[in-house]
Parts: C-alpha cells; sequence; structure tokens
C-alpha cells in the first residue's frame, strides 16, 4: 500500500509526543493502524500500546482493521516464497530486521488495548477495585436511586421524568466541574439542597458499590493521585498511547492521558481542531491548540491530502473554516483533483432549508438515482430528526447508523402536545402540571389538586395575590387562541406568542444545555404541522408515530435506502 509522504512520516514515528492534524479523508484511521504495526515491527511489545478513542463504534472499527492488518502481515511471514510468487515480491522489513522479530505479530491482534476513555478508565477500575459490570449503575436505577432521595429531601419534583433527567444532567455537570461541592452552584436546586443531595447520591452509591458514567473518570483520576505505586503500574503497562478525535478531549480525560503517559511521553495525538463541535459537553478544543505548549518539542504532521473529495468540494470547504482564525493553519490538496459539484443555497430559516434537502432527494429518486446513493450529511444526529419525520410520513427509505429517536417522545414535542390538548379541552392535571410554568406563571402544584383544571378556582386560590389575575386571564386568552389556529400556526404561537422558546432559552442557559436540538425537534413538527392543519388529528399522528417510526426502521434496517 502507498502511503503520501505526510502519512510514512506520521506511521514512522516512534518516540516522543506527536500531533497529527488529520482532516476529513486525510487516512487518519490507515495512519493509526499502520503506525501500530511499525511500532510492533520495531520491538514494542502489542501489550505496552494503547488506543483511545471516543466511541465505542470507533474502537471496535480501529480494532478490526488492525486486526485485519496483523492477519496480512502474517500471511507475508508465514508464506515467504509462496507470497513473492502470488504477489511479485518478498514481504519488506525495515533495517536490521527480519521475519523472526514478527513473531509477537501471532498475537498482537488480541494484545494492543483499544477502547474509549470510559472503557479503558473502568477496565483500570476494576483491576484495582475488583468491580464488575454490575457495579455501573444503569439508567434506571438511577432514575430510582434520584427519586428516592429526593422524595427523602422533600424536594418537588414537579416534572417528574424530566426533573429526573436535569437532575442527572446537573450531577453530571458538577462531576466535570472539577469544583468542590461547596463551590458549586446548582442551576436546579438551592445549594443546601443540591448538597445534601450529592452527599446523599454519593453515600447510596458507595453503599451499593455502585459508579456512574462520570465516576469511571473521577475515580480514576483520584486513584492515580492517591496510590502513586498504582499510576506507576499502568504507565510501565501502557508505554505508547494513541489517541484519535483529540479536538474533543475533555479537561479531565487529558489529565488522566498526561499521567499515563509520563515518564517517557509516548504520546500520539490525532485530531482536527476544525471539527471540535462537542464544548457544550465538556471538551476543550483549547487542549489541542494548546498541545506543543504542554509538550515543547513535539513533533507537528500535517496530513495535507484529501483522499475522499473533488476539489471543489475541498476548496469550498476550506475556503467556509478559514473564518475561524482560532486554528492551526492548513492547505489540503485533493488527490482526487477536479470534478465534483458545489452548490451553495441560501434559504430564509431552518424549515425551508430542510424542504429543499428533501426536495433535491426526491428529485433524484424521481430521476433514477438509486436511494443508497443520496446521502444527507449534518453536524449532529439531533439534526437528522426533522428529515427522519419526513422519510417517516412519505415512506421515502432510509438507513441511518444511529437509533432514531421518536421526536415526538421529546420534553418539547411533550410540552407543546399538552398546549394543544389543554387549547381543546382534551388536557389532564398532567398536561396542566406539565406546561402552567413553562413559562412562569407563578402557579404552585398545590393550587392544582383537581383532575380537571378549573381557572374559577384557580383565580380564587390566588385571589389575595396582585397580579395573579391578569396572568390567569393571558393564560386562558392563549388557550383560546392557540385552539383557533390550524396545527402549525398554533405550534408557532406558542413558542413566539405564549413565550415557550423564551422559556427553552432560558432552560438552556439554566442548565448548559445546547438549543441546537431544541429548534431541531420545534422543526421537526412544525413540518409536520403543515401537513396537516387539524390540530386533533395531528395529535393522533404523534401519538402513532413511535410504531410507525419502529416500522420504518424494522424495513429500511434490511434494505437499503438514502443515509442519513
Amino acid at each position: 500500500m502507498g502511503f503520501s509522504n505526510d502519512q510514512k512520516r506520521a506511521i514512522e514515528h516512534t518516540d516522543a509526543p506527536a500531533m497529527v492534524l488529520a482532516g476529513p479523508g486525510s487516512g487518519k484511521t490507515t495512519v493509526i493502524t499502520h503506525r501500530i504495526l511499525h511500532l510492533i515491527r520495531q520491538g514494542v511489545r502489542p501489550e505496552d500500546i494503547l488506543v483511545i478513542t471516543f466511541t465505542k463504534a470507533a474502537a471496535l472499527e480501529m480494532e478490526g482493521r488492525f486486526r485485519k492488518l496483523w492477519l496480512e502481515e502474517r500471511m507475508k511471514q508465514k508464506l515467504g516464497d509462496a507470497y513473492e510468487k502470488e504477489i511479485g515480491h518478498r514481504p519488506t522489513f525495515s533495517r536490521g530486521e527480519d521475519a523472526r522479530s514478527l513473531g509477537s505479530l501471532d498475537d498482537a491482534g488480541g494484545q494492543v488495548s483499544f477502547g474509549t476513555f470510559h472503557s479503558i478508565f473502568f477496565f483500570i477500575l476494576r483491576i484495582r477495585f475488583h468491580f464488575s459490570f454490575k457495579n455501573i449503575i444503569s439508567e434506571r436505577e438511577q432514575s430510582d436511586l434520584l427519586r428516592e432521595i429526593t422524595e427523602s429531601l422533600h424536594i418537588d419534583c414537579s416534572y417528574d421524568k424530566d426533573f429526573l433527567r436535569l437532575l442527572t444532567g446537573e450531577i453530571s455537570r458538577f462531576k466535570g466541574s472539577g469544583k468542590l461541592l461547596s463551590d458549586f452552584d446548582s442551576s436546579l436546586l438551592e445549594k443546601e439542597a443540591f448538597t445534601s443531595l450529592m452527599l446523599q447520591y454519593q453515600e447510596r452509591l458507595s453503599r451499593r458499590r455502585l459508579v456512574d458514567f462520570d465516576d469511571m473518570l473521577l475515580r480514576c483520576h483520584q486513584l492515580f493521585l492517591d496510590e502513586p505505586e498504582e499510576l506507576r503500574r499502568w504507565q510501565k503497562k501502557y508505554r505508547y498511547i494513541l489517541v484519535d478525535e483529540f479536538q474533543d478531549i475533555s479537561p479531565l480525560q487529558y489529565q488522566i492521558v498526561r499521567m499515563l503517559a509520563l515518564p517517557e511521553n509516548n504520546l500520539f495525538i490525532v485530531g482536527d481542531d476544525d471539527q471540535s463541535i462537542y464544548a457544550f459537553r465538556g471538551s476543550d478544543p483549547g487542549i489541542m491548540l494548546g498541545f506543543e505548549t504542554d509538550y515543547p518539542g513535539a513533533v507537528r504532521i500535517m496530513l495535507s491530502k484529501n483522499f475522499r473529495s473533488r476539489k471543489e468540494i475541498v476548496d469550498f470547504a476550506s475556503a467556509v473554516i478559514a473564518r475561524n482564525r482560532h486554528r492551526f493553519p492548513k492547505t489540503i490538496e485533493a488527490v482526487q483533483g477536479p470534478g465534483g459539484r458545489a452548490l451553495r443555497y441560501q434559504t430564509e430559516d431552518t424549515l425551508q432549508e430542510y424542504a429543499l434537502v428533501l426536495q433535491n432527494i426526491q428529485k433524484e429518486l424521481l430521476q433514477g438515482t438509486a436511494p443508497e446513493r443520496i446521502a444527507a450529511l449534518f453536524r449532529t444526529q439531533t439534526l437528522a430528526r426533522p428529515l427522519i419525520s419526513e422519510f417517516v410520513r412519505l415512506q421515502l427509505p432510509y438507513t441511518t447508523r444511529d437509533h432514531t429517536q421518536n421526536v415526538y417522545d421529546s420534553m418539547v414535542a411533550q410540552d407543546l402536545m399538552a398546549y394543544l390538548r389543554l387549547s381543546l379541552g382534551t388536557g389532564t392535571r398532567r398536561d396542566f402540571l406539565r406546561i402552567m410554568n413553562k413559562p412562569n406563571r407563578f402557579i404552585s402544584r398545590e393550587a392544582v389538586q383537581e383532575r380537571a383544571t378549573d381557572f374559577a378556582k384557580l383565580r380564587r386560590y390566588y385571589r389575595d395575590r396582585h397580579g395573579m389575575d391578569l396572568i390567569q386571564d393571558r393564560f386562558v386568552e392563549d388557550l383560546k387562541a392557540i385552539r383557533a389556529l390550524p396545527t402549525e400556526a398554533a405550534l408557532i404561537y406558542i413558542c413566539m406568542r405564549v413565550g415557550y422558546l423564551s422559556y427553552l432559552e432560558w432552560y438552556s442557559q439554566e442548565n448548559h444545555t445546547g438549543l441546537e436540538g431544541v429548534h431541531a425537534i420545534i422543526d421537526a413538527l412544525e413540518l409536520s404541522a403543515r401537513q396537516e392543519p387539524n390540530k386533533q388529528k395531528w395529535l393522533q399522528y404523534a401519538e402513532h408515530y413511535g410504531e410507525e417510526l419502529q416500522r420504518s426502521a424494522a424495513k429500511n434496517q434490511a434494505e437499503q435506502g438514502v443515509r442519513l
């Protein structure tokens, strides 16, 4: 296999820290797997090599690619003359090396460690504390545990599952902040309540010998701080560390990796600072930009060739990316040369954007283009939801690598549907409790005791509270207005006139979550609502959408379709 000069330089790098800047289509997986093989051929023991990726799927793919490469190398070693006769040349080795040095390849595929940050760090905890996978708390167990604790502390879980989900995220945010409990300000609970909850939560986890997702990193980091001998044990084991998608690393993950890499610092990182998109999850793109400061003299290697796309597409993308000032400057060459086509469309809003994409896909299908030759790319899977909803509605064939979430099960969809049901007079107490303070109307749970919402009783309950009558009058008028509107207009009215979108913006800011997914959900709902002006029928469609989604997913799993 031929390599570019940049790839060859990266593959043959052995000792000392190195940073490989690898853009899309630059062959970074090829570089990583061949570098592993190169290290082994240079005499590095396979068990001394650790490869860290960000997802389980990526780890499995990387390991599979290396095993295939390793098998081919074994074939070269064992066939010798027969291989030369078949292929046209004998296997070649680096200077001072012969086939005997490849003996370790017999089991190299199983001795190199591949895994995600969490799986690797939990493996270390398993060895030290004799944990098993039974010690990892499940989502269901965590939700039940938090419900027990909030009830014991008399914390009002008005939003039920939504509140518990937010609380789970708040705990994760605290653990990833690196702050002391006394210094952390919760956006959900008062400091005293959150402190009590966290103390009980950790105490019950400890009592049951359970860890949550964030504990895998925190406890591993603390283990290395508390037990230097344990750290030295793993430093001796993992003398060569390779990290993929380094641009998405978090500060805590980086701290642990730096500790592991000492004292030799054979740290080989691969990433693309232009593709860092997970800052809202705790990753810090500045870590990659500062790598050479942390490791003076580190080798920087630029994989400057794109083997995947045509020149027009590479140039177009490069021009957009170049607007970012905080990045490593790059000049990317399209190996395939010219012949591609890149068109830019400008739409007034995202709804038009989705409609345009759908229109172009339908046009291609009508012209006879095979579905499997069409792909729609999104920055995150969440942004694909509106298009997936339309594919399901129109019964168009599609495939997606990830599990498709039912957009109507989301908090935003459930809130908007609760508004619609209340406007139609079919809403329940649960619907009212769900949206009564979205946006805030200062209504307490105690004021809503009956199963059916009675605004007259609500008015009497707050008769001594100045201004509450005006707030409730506005609430009633809004529900009447929603009732009179077709579905799409009703959803827009709720978001814009009622103030639900402003509530979501506040909610996002308070809970440190991105608004991108929220807007994608609203877009998906408005797209489907545009096709069904009758609110009752649209609600019925939403109720049965999950079944349609399951049928569609099962059908498309067995068939080829447009890749989303």
